[in-house]
């Protein structure tokens, strides 16, 4: 019964001992919260979203220059054609929330890019999410990344337009996830970009003359936000 029992015990260590080691091979802690994300997502997600994911994770696993990581902001940005020389990925899916984003992002960051950029908020201010959620989810974002082998940029959130779209985003909101957006930047040692006084107008409010609905951008408007990285 002795024997059983020292080689039942033998046998769990070298199980733990090869999970542990497994669990290092992939990334250590990133590899564990990747699959908690997996485990515990929301399955309901939207037709686009799952659309969008698929073909992402489909595409080929090839050297990336540049990753750019969002909602439809991003998602309707051409920005390989600002990069022509070199690799560029748009991991932009319309409607996302930092919550959507954090859920798929391990493909984006498994693809290990030399830069990364990020630009996530405005649904969620839109959406009513807490600014603590926002700010446990971003963190969770940035936080997916090997600071040794991505270089990491985030963005402000953008203006929005009151003439076009109502006082439903409060400009005190936006300001509010920014200075998160900031904090986050610093707390982990990446860039932060506040683009956001780039595109005010007069009155305070996202410029007419770079979005055709008062949150989204026009050509001119991607012009200036890639401007802003030079």
């Amino acid at each position: 019964m002795k024997k059983w029992l020292v080689v039942s015990v033998l046998l769990n260590v070298l199980l733990i001992g090869a999970a542990g080691f497994m669990i290092y091979m992939n990334g250590g802690e990133r590899f564990i919260k990747a699959q908690w994300r997996a485990m515990t997502s929301d399955k309901s997600f939207s037709e686009y979203y799952l659309t969008k994911t698929s073909v992402f994770k489909e595409s080929p696993d090839a050297p990336v220059d540049k990753a750019f990581v969002g909602d439809s902001l991003t998602d309707y940005g051409a920005f390989g054609e600002y990069f022509s020389d070199e690799r560029v990925i748009n991991r932009g899916v319309y409607d996302d929330t930092s919550e959507l984003v954090l859920n798929r992002i391990d493909e984006v960051a498994g693809r290990e890019p030399k830069e990364a950029y990020l630009m996530v908020g405005i649904n969620d201010i839109i959406k009513g999410v807490r600014a603590e959620t926002y700010e446990k989810n971003l963190r969770g974002i940035v936080e997916a990344f090997d600071p040794g082998t991505t270089e990491l940029t985030l963005f402000s959130i953008l203006p929005v337009n009151h003439d076009l779209v109502g006082n439903a985003v409060k400009d005190e909101e936006i300001n509010n996830f920014n200075e998160i957006v900031r904090q986050i930047a610093e707390d982990h040692g990446a860039k932060f970009v506040d683009l956001h006084p780039h595109f005010l107008d007069a009155k305070g409010q996202l410029d007419k003359q770079y979005t055709v609905d008062g949150v989204h951008l026009n050509g001119k408007g991607y012009d200036v936000w890639l401007e802003s990285m030079k």
